[in-house]
């Protein structure tokens, strides 16, 4: 009986610590994998020349952010004679322009910071604020993030509904109307938090174990004594 009791309180101990230590190691797994989401993303998104003229035919994709989540978007203009300008901008104003099929030019975009891309390379180390950026023209490869508002290149996070919108032209033969880029739209994921979580769990865990181990070794010394 005391064996079966030494054998099932080892068999135990090996579970506890193997629940430690998966926690501990998927931590960091679902904090890596989780980190960023994508929610959209194509090479290339093709609009029209009359993008420029009527938000209706612009490109637009709604985002919703929670409290300290950040909006990344990372958007090229490579294609010839192309040309592009991205602006973020608050669902009211959105809904309010689009059914009035406003002009995208005259509708005022949101702050966001952004830096260039250098091939091979992670963006620059500083940022720059704006609330549109056009592209080639300013350059050809660009990373923006956005959190609501900014104060210089500090972003400050404003829950809610936003549009990326992006209109364009063609400064080809006037047969071409295509306007081609690539974009990539994502959003901070729950990685963060699930990396501390899990941590927080495993640690718990073996720290609870150990000092359980530890009280009923003190206990089984002091009965002895």
């Amino acid at each position: 009986m005391l064996k079966m009791s030494r054998l099932l309180k080892k068999k135990t101990a090996y579970i506890i610590i193997g629940l430690s230590i998966v926690c501990l190691i998927l931590g960091p797994f679902f904090g890596f994998l989780l980190d960023k989401m994508t929610i959209y993303e194509r090479k290339p998104e093709i609009i029209q020349e009359d993008s420029s003229s009527g938000l209706t035919k612009a490109f637009a994709q709604s985002i919703t952010l929670s409290k300290d989540q950040k909006l990344i978007v990372e958007i090229s203009e490579f294609y010839p004679n192309a040309s592009v300008t991205i602006k973020i901008i608050a669902k009211s104003v959105y809904d309010r322009a689009h059914s009035l099929n406003s002009t995208p030019s005259g509708i005022t975009g949101l702050q966001f910071v952004y830096s260039e891309f250098g091939w091979g390379s992670s963006p620059a180390g500083s940022t720059t604020g704006t609330s549109s950026l056009t592209l080639p023209s300013s350059g050809i490869y660009f990373y923006l993030e956005f959190m609501g508002d900014r104060v210089g290149d500090s972003l400050i996070s404003w829950p809610g509904d936003y549009y990326v919108i992006v209109y364009g032209s063609n400064s080809g033969p006037s047969s071409v109307t295509a306007v081609p880029f690539d974009i990539t739209i994502k959003v901070d994921g729950p990685g963060e938090m699930l990396n501390n979580l899990l941590i927080l769990v495993g640690a718990l865990i073996l720290i609870v174990y150990v000092m359980a181990a530890l009280v009923s070794v003190l206990k089984a010394n002091y009965l002895r004594g």
